[in-house]
C-alpha cells in the first residue's frame, strides 16, 4: 500500500536556499516538520520526529550530507532526499548505493522539487516493502532450521515420532505464550547443555 508523502524536513545551511525551499514545499502542501542548518541537528530531528522525507544539502556543516544519510537510512522511517552541486554528481552512485532515495542538482527550477520527492519517496516505500519481505523470508527460514533441528533432538532422544515432536514443540510454543522457534532454541540449549556435562562415573 503506497502511502502519500506528507511530512518534511530541510537541512540547509544557506538561508536564502532554505527559504526557498520552505516556500515551495509550503506550497505544494507538505507539511514541514523539521530545519536543521547542519548534518548532526538533521539526524536529530529525523529521530525525533521521523518525516516521510528529508532534503539535506551533501555540504552540510558538522556532519556532512553523505555521512547524515548513512546514519538516517537503517533507521528505516525516512526517504533521502540529497542536494548536491554539478561537481558532487561522482557522489551521486555512491549515494545511490548507498540507500539514499534521490537528489536534486542545484541550481533546481522550483517546479522540479514535487517530482523529484515523490520519485524518491516512492522508491523508499518499494525499497522498505522489499525489506520487510526479505525479512519475513529469513524469519520463516531460521524457524524452519530450528524446528527440524529440535524435533530431530525429541526424536532421537525421546523416542517421538516427527508429528509428534511437532505437535509437542507447536502445544509447548501455545501452553508458554512464545514464539515456536524460541521454544526449538531452548530445546537446542538443553541437548547442548546435556551433551558437555560428563557421564557420572559408576562405583
Amino acid at each position: 500500500m503506497t502511502l502519500p508523502l506528507k511530512t518534511v524536513a530541510i537541512a540547509e545551511h544557506e538561508t536564502a536556499l532554505a527559504l526557498t525551499l520552505q516556500t515551495a514545499l509550503t506550497r505544494l502542501g507538505y507539511e514541514i516538520i523539521g530545519t536543521a542548518t547542519n548534518g548532526e541537528a538533521a539526524i536529530e530531528i529525523v529521530k525525533r520526529k521521523q518525516p516521510h522525507l528529508i532534503l539535506i544539502n551533501i555540504h552540510t556543516p558538522i556532519v556532512d550530507g553523505l555521512e547524515a544519510a548513512k546514519i538516517i537510512i537503517p533507521l528505516r522511517h525516512t526517504a533521502v532526499l540529497l542536494m548536491v552541486a554539478k561537481a558532487d554528481l561522482v557522489l551521486v552512485h555512491q549515494a545511490l548505493d548507498m540507500g539514499v532515495c534521490g537528489y536534486l542538482q542545484q541550481p533546481f527550477d522550483p517546479s522540479q522539487i514535487g517530482p523529484v520527492m515523490e520519485m524518491a519517496w516512492h522508491r523508499f516505500q518499494i525499497v522498505t516493502d522489499l525489506q520487510k519481505e526479505l525479512s519475513a523470508l529469513n524469519e520463516t527460514l531460521e524457524t524452519r532450521k530450528l524446528l527440524e533441528k529440535a524435533k530431530g533432538i525429541l526424536i532421537e532422544q525421546q523416542g517421538f515420532t516427527e508429528e509428534s515432536a511437532h505437535q509437542t514443540i507447536r502445544k509447548m510454543s501455545q501452553d508458554q505464550g512464545i514464539a515456536i522457534k524460541e521454544v526449538c532454541r531452548s530445546i537446542i540449549q538443553v541437548k547442548m547443555v546435556l551433551g558437555k556435562m560428563a557421564p557420572k562415573r559408576v562405583v
